[in-house]
């Protein structure tokens, strides 16, 4: 369904802070891609409002987004792209105190330990992780995200196997043991002779429990979805038109984890 009015309004304002492209035109318009933005932005705009970030919108060869020009928000899921002006754009986000980065990206494919490909509609990984990929061809970041959100545009009632194919999603990401070293760690990628991010641990729950993640939907969550989501630590934010208090809950476990990432790593 269309994002709501009140947050195309939202999201274009918080674009026009950025001083890029905020017409209209600038509101994805493929299924559900609309409110990806919205929550991407507002995780971006709420690390900014903390004033321990310095956040800035990135093209695809990590150079800021000029003026007016449009945010490329991406319309369909790939992975790092090559450095090159063109492309997916990102949000960089930059701890004011050390040189510690993230990046925040929307539809973005991670590889899981099957091989196979996972698509986060919002998820977040170090700088670091991110560039060694763009600066070597490109390609899909592997481990668990620092933080990622699916997001269901539809105002049925979420039931257990919704919730249950993102904890599946999740469980075939985390790598409990880190390729090729049998060290135990959180992101992995090898393009460029390998590197990694997180800590270590040797249970699949205690990485959930390290990070933020959730389910962000226009309509609510069933007995059985709240149940399994409690349990892996997967966050339930339903009624997201409809009730202030869901973004807040999901800028709060946001900004929880911000404010501790240090003891992740």
């Amino acid at each position: 369904m269309p994002l709501d009015p009140a947050l195309v309004t939202q999201l274009r304002s918080m674009l026009a802070r950025y001083r890029v492209a905020h017409g209209i035109a600038a509101v994805p318009n493929g299924p559900g891609k609309a409110l990806e933005a919205w929550v991407l932005m507002r995780l971006a705009d709420k690390a900014r409002l903390s004033n321990k970030w310095n956040v800035t919108l990135r093209r695809a060869d990590e150079t800021p987004l000029p003026t007016g020009a449009s945010f490329g928000l991406p319309v369909s899921q790939s992975g790092i792209p090559q450095s090159h002006p063109t492309g997916r754009c990102h949000v960089l986000m930059e701890r004011k105190s050390d040189s510690f980065s993230l990046e925040l990206h929307g539809s973005l494919q991670w590889m899981g330990r099957s091989n196979a490909t996972h698509e986060c509609d919002v998820s977040v990984l170090p700088k670091e992780i991110a560039s060694a990929l763009r600066n070597n061809g490109g390609g899909r970041p592997r481990g668990l995200p620092v933080a990622a959100y699916e997001c269901k545009d539809i105002p049925r009632t979420g039931q257990t196997d919704e919730m249950r194919q993102t904890v599946a999603r999740l469980f075939d990401l985390v790598l409990v043991t880190r390729p090729q070293s049998g060290v135990s760690c959180r992101i992995f990628e090898s393009a460029s002779g390998g590197s990694a991010w997180g800590s270590r641990s040797s249970t699949y729950r205690s990485f959930f429990y390290r990070g933020a993640f959730g389910v962000v939907r226009v309509g609510h969550f069933s007995k059985g979805a709240r149940r399994l989501g409690a349990h892996y630590h997967v966050g339930r934010h339903g009624d997201v038109y409809g009730r202030v208090q869901t973004i807040d809950d999901i800028e709060r476990g946001w900004m929880s984890l911000l404010d501790n990432i240090d003891g992740l790593v």
